[in-house]
């Protein structure tokens, strides 16, 4: 039997395909090659931040890469262990994500996402520390405060948080991000005191009262007949006439006089 043209045509092409498959992969080598044989010549830090506030700024990332004992500028780049670097800089607990990456002009971009705190903490014990939405500690910073509300006398002192502690953390984290996007009870709650198993106490800044919170249930609700207390009642009664103000309940206010 013969070989018909339908099957030289197929082998023809077939070959074509085989050929331009080993041509690309030794073109890439070839290019791999040639790129890691040119060196560094910088290297540009963006810090990301998703708030207000630089935790870590550019000198802060390159101290943390001087640090690793890595000559970078000048340096072959076929020598230089990105992954190893951005395993490092996220050792800090402020920093989220690295990515580090080489552009056209063998320019090191150094890319770095902080974390963005939710909430300060206060301890039984006096520690004091920053939460992201992670539920990540973060220290406190000697450059700047964030404006996030403020939780005390809570029961967070351990190094290592255990089920019970997740739960007081993630009502802080619900309580702290329902205040922090209201500006009204942004500027008005002036801390929020944990009392016991799902109870926490609102301390207001205008006003010689606590407001009784409960959990991190339905804070919209309780929130919203605070406010209608406040306007219908405190406005015309005086701020100072209660001591306590229960928002717990449904529909209603449970009001204490001192």
């Amino acid at each position: 039997m013969g070989i018909t043209v339908k099957k030289v045509k197929r082998f023809v092409i077939t070959t074509l395909w085989v050929g331009g498959g080993i041509a690309l992969v030794v073109f890439l080598i070839a290019a791999i090659r040639k790129r890691d044989d040119k060196v560094c010549a910088g290297v540009n830090i963006e810090i990301r931040e998703s708030g207000t506030n630089l935790f870590a700024d550019k000198n802060d990332i390159r101290g943390m890469l001087k640090f690793m004992n890595i000559k970078i500028e000048g340096s072959p780049i076929s020598e230089i262990n990105l992954q190893q670097m951005e395993a490092e800089l996220e050792k800090s607990p402020w920093i989220r994500n690295a990515e580090l990456f080489f552009d056209n002009n063998e320019v090191l971009q150094v890319r770095i996402s902080e974390r963005e705190p939710v909430a300060r903490i206060f301890t039984k014990a006096g520690r004091s520390y920053y939460i992201d939405k992670e539920l990540v500690r973060l220290p406190l910073s000697t450059r700047f405060s964030a404006r996030v509300p403020v939780f005390t006398n809570c029961p967070l002192d351990k190094t290592k948080w255990d089920s019970a502690d997740s739960i007081v953390l993630n009502q802080v984290k619900t309580i702290s991000e329902f205040v922090a996007a209201d500006d009204f009870w942004m500027a008005q709650v002036a801390q929020v005191d944990y009392a016991g198993k799902d109870r926490f106490e609102v301390i207001p800044v205008i006003g010689d009262h606590k407001v009784v919170l409960g959990d991190a249930g339905n804070l919209e609700a309780k929130f919203g007949r605070l406010y209608v207390f406040y306007k219908e009642v405190l406005s015309k009664t005086g701020w100072n006439r209660y001591g306590t103000l229960d928002i717990r309940f449904k529909e209603q206010v449970v009001a204490v006089k001192k």
